[in-house]
Parts: C-alpha cells; structure tokens; sequence
C-alpha cells in the first residue's frame, strides 16, 4: 500500500559527521525526520542528481576539507535546502564573516559550534519544517504559474551557472577584505597557493606568499583599494618543496558585497611556462649571437682560400681565445696513450707544437672519454684540484672536447687558463666547443679527402689501363692518357661524345643493349670487346663497367677500365690451332695403334664378301643356277660392304680435322660408339668391356669427337693396363652417372696392377709416357679438352687391384627451365 505524501517523513544527510553525533541525532529525530549517513560529498550529490527521495537538511561536519565550497554546489543544486557547518567554537565567527561573502550561497546556511550537539536537533526540525512548507508553497505557484503558461522556476538561475564556471575556472579567484584576511577562494587558487579551504579563510593573503614578495603584495592591494587608476598585474616567484621555482601572475580589482561591505577580488594565473618560454627566448637570443659571431668567424676562415690548413686552424685557436675569454688554445693529436700538441695558441711554453705527454697527464684524457665537452672554472675547488694538469701545469680553468674524424677519434680540441674563469661556462659555450670541434673535424677530413683524391687522379692519370668516365647519359667527362694512347683519340676530342665512335661493327645491337641492361640496373660488366682505333684498325679490350652510385644508391657515372688484349686473343687462337693439331696427331697415332684391331674388323665384312660373291657367280654359272640363291648372295653382299663402309665412315669421322663444334650431345650415344670402337681390339686383348650408363642422364653441351677422344684414350690405356694380368681378371667398366643438377660424371675402370706412385704424380705432363712406342699426349690433350669444356679429368682410384679415372662434364645451360634426358 502506497504511504500518502504527507505521510512521508523529511530526509537529513549527515556528510562527514562522526559517529557519536549521527548516533546522537538518529535517535532524538525519529520518526518525524529520517537520517542519512554519507561518508563524503560525492554520495551527496549523487543521491541530489539521481532523483531520490528529497534531501530536507545537511549537515556538513568537521572531516570536510572544504565545507563552505560544498555548500555552494549544494545551492546550485537547490538555493533553499537548510546546511549546517560544523565548526570548532573559535572558528565561528570567522566562518560566518565567510558565508556572508561567499557568492552563490543563499541564506540558509548556518555555521553551527561542536559544543553545542544538544541544540543540534531543534535547529533541524525546525529547518525541515521551513524547507517542506517551502516546498509546498512552491508546487502551488507553479501549478498556477503552469495554468497561465509561465514557467519561470523551471529555468535555471544565472548564479547555478556562474558558481559551476568559477569552480571549474583555470584561474584562481581569491577575495579578501581590505585588511587582507582570505573570505573566499576557489579550487584553482588552493592549488596554487598549496592550501585547503579549512587552512585558508581568515588568513592573511600575506602569509601564503614568499617572505621575499609580501612586500609587493601588500603594495599591489593598497593600489588596488585606493580610488586611483587599476594597477596592472605583477608576477610573483614561488619556490615549490624541491627547489623549483613557480610564477604566478596576479591582478587585483576592488569589491563590494551585497552586504554593503568592501574587499578586493585577486585573479590568479599560473604562468610559469610563459615566464620559463621567455627566458629561454632571451637565454636562445644571447646563444643565436654567439653563434653568429662564431659562424662569422668561420666563415671568414674557410672561405679565405689563401690560408693553408694550418694557418685556418691558428686562427681557429685565436677565435676560440677570444670567445671563451682564456689565453691558451690547443689542438692535439691523441694516439693510443699519448698525447701530441699539433698547434697551440698563448701556451707555447707549456705546450709547445709537435711536443708530446701521457695522455692521463692532462686534462684531455677525461676529455676523450667524453661525447660532451669537459669543462672547469676553477680547477682547484673541485674534484680535479689533485689533477696533474693543476698541481705540476698550473691550469685553474679549462674547457675541452674530444675532435672526430670520420666518426674516430682523431684527438681534442681545448682551450685552457692558469686563472680561474670569473663565470661558469653556459650551454651556449659548449655549444659552440661543439661546432668548432666539428669543423675542425670537417676540415681534416677533407684535407684527408683532397689527398686521397690527388693520390686517385695520379693513379688513374698513370694507370696503364684505359679508363673512361661517363655520366649516367653516357656523355664522356674524362679519359686518362692511356685511353689517348691506346685509341690515338685525343682528349679534347671525346669529352661531350659517347662512346659509338670507337664500335667495330662486329658486334649487333642486342650485344649492347644486354651491356647496358647490365650496368643500368647496378651490375658489373666484364668482357671482351672488339673496339676500332681512330686510324680504322680493330683491337680487343679486356673492359670492365662500373657504375658510380651516391649516398642514396642511385647511378650517376659509370667508370670503364680496359686494356688491349689483342696480342693475347692472337696467341690464343695460335694456341687453340696447335691444341687442334696436337689432339688431331693423337687421333691419328690412337688409329695407328689401333690398326690390328681395325684390320681384324674390316677382314670379316671383306672376307665375307669374297665368299658370298664366289657362291652367287657359282650359282649363276652352274647348270641349276637359282635366281633366288644368288639374289641371296648379292644381299649378303651388299650388306657386308655396308657394314665395312660404316667402319670406314668411323674411321674418317674420327680422324677428321676440324675445330670444336659444341652442341647438345647424349653421351650415352658417344659411350656406346667408343665401345664399338674397341670392341675388336677388346676381343684380341681378352677385355671384357662393361657399360653401366644410368638412366635419365642428363645431356651436355660438347664436341662428341673430342669427348670420343678422351674415352678412347683411357678407354685404351686401361687396356694396356691390364695386358699383363690374368684373362679372367681383364675387366673394363665404363659408368657414367648425374654430377648435381645437370652435369655428367664418367668414370673407367680397369683391373690391372696400377701404377706407382711416382708415375701417377706425373700422368698428366706433355710427353711423359711408359709405353715404349708412346707419344705421351694422350692423357695430356684429354685433360686439356675436358678443361676446355669447363670440366675437371683426374686420377681417383689407384692400387694393386687397378686404377679410376674420372672426368666430370657440366650440363646443358640452355636447359636449365626444361631439363631433358638421352634415353
């Protein structure tokens, strides 16, 4: 069942009371009056803003920091809610004098002693009551106010607002009475005066300001309630617990309360960051004209082309003398532990040029442990007083940075006083240490440069190559006396050309454009070129392109060294035709050897043929002659002669003179023809001959009569190796089987007695062989063919039990995508 309204009791919130009192008014104001019990303010103004039952009364106890603020915010929630303030006795009267200047409170807030609990209880029915008729008296006007179409006491008052906006200003607001006592201040203005609520009101504003301030305070508010012009706002310096200093900008305006009453309204700024900003707008001023003279000065310095090194960095010295107010100025040298003086400015006594210490002797072996500068006003009252540079050198004040070259120490660059600095070195004057340093290193290093580029343009002007540099369109900015002479073009005469007047001809525009597409794209080209002098006559150059790039990987020249190689390319090809003819004798003198084992071959299709000719001439003169029996024999025939014809077709084939003709070659179709090869020589010799060729081999790229060459060579060496042993012994096995991806190994093994160590050494030297009737190249000119084809031949396999020799052959490069087998 729903209680009448009338029926409901009023509802108290007690905000930071202590439990004996809330115990005390719970029970003396029940059941008229409920009592509400909240630890802070925040569960207050929740329950206000949340639309529960209606707060007739508050009491604000002592455990609130700021009891006359949250009575203000309770106001702009509802003008007309009655709060008590308890207070200790001594404090009332004060808190009244407060309350009655605080803006945005209205009048039913009571400062109310702690003796006096007993009376506690009247005071808030009676306050209850008024609020309730209040209310009732309200809900009246506005039902009336409802029916004439006005609702004025639904909007809300301008005070609600202005108390929100002062509570939640960025700026202190502070009023005092004409004496000075503190009446109010917001939340701002206790955080910059580092003050409660509590602690504040009724104190002098005074005593909250630095001893050294108060002073102008006081002036600033006698200004102020004078009838004079308004004074302007002053800046005042607070020091917070560590040291660091606050500025707080304050202005002031007379007041008059609503009471009739005057006092003065201070506005508070904290403007520290503003007064810092144009201190170091004043402190980076004074540096930027440091800098400016010292820039000045070095640029005077480095732009007078007529001053050597040395004599830039003496004036260097004398410039730094002068900024730094010391008398010496050194630039040294440190290598390892010491300490070498390359110039000195005032200190020539102490430090005389090219004189040397240990560097822990000085100052400057703090200085190059340092990636700042070292810097000492007085020497003997600080840490450095036991310091060697003080007690045997004298040297009160200092100032030092270590020099780099190159991102290496390369020594220090200091200046220095046997008197003690009258002020202490600023940021400023490190700073500018700083900058000479790096332009001392600047300059040593390119002093360094320039001499390495005079040690590079010597050389390239000496070299014995030809050397070209272009820029990235391929315009000629330089070529060296060699490229004079070895074309015959002068140098005035390329400079600005490209280089399409020394082309032969002999080479298509594809081969430049894959040259090109080399060097365009960051690679190297090395190759040979078949170039044309200015007299018309051709010359091959061994040439070398590289591109130039800059810091960003980006082309800009491309620098091409070549030298003449046409002599080179001539005997080359005297050595390939010797080669040609050498490996043509072996062939020949391989036939020669192989002529018993030939003859024998050809002696059976001949023998054959005489035989089936006689019986076919039988036939066709007997009387029963038969045409079919002699047609037979006529076939035979014709066969026999095929079968010596293709001998012979061998034979030419093999001993044929001719260059190196490379092409995709099945090398189980050359295996197999060497094989028909020794096959008769094989019977004769009782060698039973093994072919082990395995499957899916891939193709090579070679010349199949040399490659015939060569297993025919250790085809019949492994023979005549095996001429002395046992019959059923003689065995020859030729294998051949995948080398990697794409390459051949072949190997051939014989069951002889091998060879002694001595001999094996020197198998493969030009005419040393241990056949009595050998040239000794066969095994010479294999092992130069196999190389030619970018092989290796070599001896793997040697004992009493017989011998391996190998070859490896690499495969096809054009089938590199597609790679296809000989079976």
């Amino acid at each position: 069942m729903t209680v009448p309204p009338a029926e409901i009791p009023g509802l108290v919130s007690l905000v930071g009371v202590d439990r004996a009192l809330a115990r005390l008014l719970k029970s003396r104001l029940r059941p008229v009056l409920a009592v509400e019990t909240l630890d802070d303010q925040n569960s207050l103004f929740l329950h206000m803003e949340g639309g529960g039952l209606p707060v007739d009364a508050v009491v604000l106890g002592m455990a609130l920091e700021e009891p006359v603020r949250v009575a203000q915010r309770i106001h702009v929630h509802d003008k007309h809610i009655p709060i008590l303030i308890l207070s200790r006795p001594a404090d009332c009267d004060q808190l009244k004098r407060t309350l009655m200047f605080s803006p945005f409170l209205g009048n039913e807030v009571t400062p109310w002693p702690t003796d006096e609990p007993d009376g506690l209880p009247a005071i808030l029915r009676q306050a209850a009551e008024r609020r309730r008729l209040r209310i009732r008296y309200q809900n009246a006007l506005s039902s009336a106010q409802i029916r004439l179409e006005k609702l004025p006491l639904l909007q809300p008052e301008a005070s609600h607002y202005l108390d929100q906006l002062l509570d939640h200003a960025p700026i202190g607001v502070v009023t005092v009475d004409p004496a000075g006592a503190i009446l109010t201040l917001n939340r701002q203005a206790q955080d910059t005066l580092r003050v409660a609520e509590r602690g504040a009101l009724g104190r002098l504003l005074g005593d909250l300001f630095p001893i050294a301030e108060r002073q102008r305070l006081c002036a600033l508010l006698t200004r102020c309630a004078s009838h004079g012009p308004r004074p302007g706002p002053e800046v005042f310096e607070f020091h917070s617990a560590n040291g660091t200093p606050r500025f707080v900008e304050t202005g002031c305006t007379p007041l008059t309360y609503r009471t009739g009453q005057r006092g003065i309204m201070l506005i508070m700024q904290d403007v520290t960051d503003r007064i810092r900003a144009e201190r170091e707008r004043c402190r980076a001023e004074k540096e930027l004209r440091l800098h400016a003279t010292v820039l000045r000065g070095f640029h005077e310095i480095s732009s007078d082309r007529s001053l050597t090194l040395e004599e830039k960095l003496n004036r260097l010295l004398k410039l730094g003398c002068e900024q730094f107010g010391l008398p010496i100025g050194i630039l040294s040298q440190v290598n390892g532990d010491i300490f070498r003086v390359l110039d000195s400015v005032g200190g020539e006594g102490l430090f005389p040029v090219g004189g040397t210490r240990e560097l822990r002797q000085t100052y400057c072996g703090g200085t190059v442990l340092s990636n700042e500068p070292v810097a000492l006003e007085h020497a003997g009252a600080s840490e450095w007083r036991d310091h060697p540079s003080y007690t045997r050198g004298g040297l009160e004040a200092y100032i030092g940075v270590r020099v780099q070259v190159e991102n290496e120490l390369y020594g220090t660059l200091c200046f220095a006083s046997p008197s003690p600095r009258p002020k202490p070195f600023s940021s400023a004057d490190r700073e500018i240490l700083k900058l000479m340093s790096q332009w001392v290193g600047s300059e040593l290093r390119r002093e360094r440069a320039d001499a390495h580029m005079r040690k590079l343009s010597g050389a390239l002007e000496q070299a014995a190559d030809a050397v070209i540099i272009t820029d990235r369109g391929r315009f000629i900015e330089y070529v060296n006396p060699a490229f004079e002479t070895l074309t015959g073009y002068r140098k005035e005469e390329v400079i600005g050309q490209k280089t399409y007047f020394l082309r032969s001809g002999l080479h298509d525009d594809k081969f430049y454009d894959e040259l090109w597409q080399v060097i365009g794209t960051g690679g190297v080209y090395r190759g040979v070129l078949i170039n044309r002098k200015k007299d018309g006559s051709l010359y091959h150059e061994m040439k070398t392109i590289s591109p130039l790039k800059d810091d960003q990987g980006r082309v800009t020249h491309f620098i091409s060294t070549g030298h003449d190689i046409t002599e080179l390319v001539r005997a080359e090809e005297q050595d390939r035709l010797h080669r040609a003819e050498l490996a043509h004798v072996a062939r020949l003198s391989t036939l020669g050897e192989m002529t018993s084992g030939l003859a024998h071959e050809l002696n059976q299709p001949l023998c054959a043929i005489t035989t089936y000719a006689q019986t076919a001439l039988r036939v066709l003169t007997g009387p029963d002659g038969s045409a079919e029996r002699a047609r037979y024999g006529l076939e035979q025939v014709v066969r026999q002669a095929e079968l010596a014809g293709e001998i012979f077709r061998r034979l030419r084939h093999f001993a044929r003179k001719g260059d190196m003709n490379r092409r995709r070659v099945c090398l189980k179709e050359v295996i197999q023809e060497v094989a028909g090869f020794i096959h008769a020589d094989a019977q004769q010799s009782g060698v039973r001959v093994e072919l082990a060729v395995a499957r899916n081999l891939p193709r090579v790229l070679a010349d199949p009569i040399q490659i015939e060459q060569v297993l025919l060579n250790l085809a019949r060496n492994a023979m005549d190796a095996m001429a002395g042993v046992e019959e059923p012994r003689r065995q020859l096995l030729i294998k051949a089987r995948r080398q990697g991806i794409r390459g051949v190994r072949m190997e051939i093994h014989d069951r002889g007695r091998g060879c002694p160590q001595e001999v094996a050494d020197r198998l493969f030297e030009p005419f040393f062989t241990t056949k009595p009737d050998g040239l000794g190249i066969g095994l010479g000119i294999s092992q130069s063919i196999i190389e030619a084809h970018n092989g290796r031949l070599w001896l793997e396999g040697n004992s009493d039990q017989g011998a391996t020799f190998c070859f490896t052959l690499p495969g096809d490069e054009d089938q590199a995508h597609a790679i296809r087998s000989c079976d």
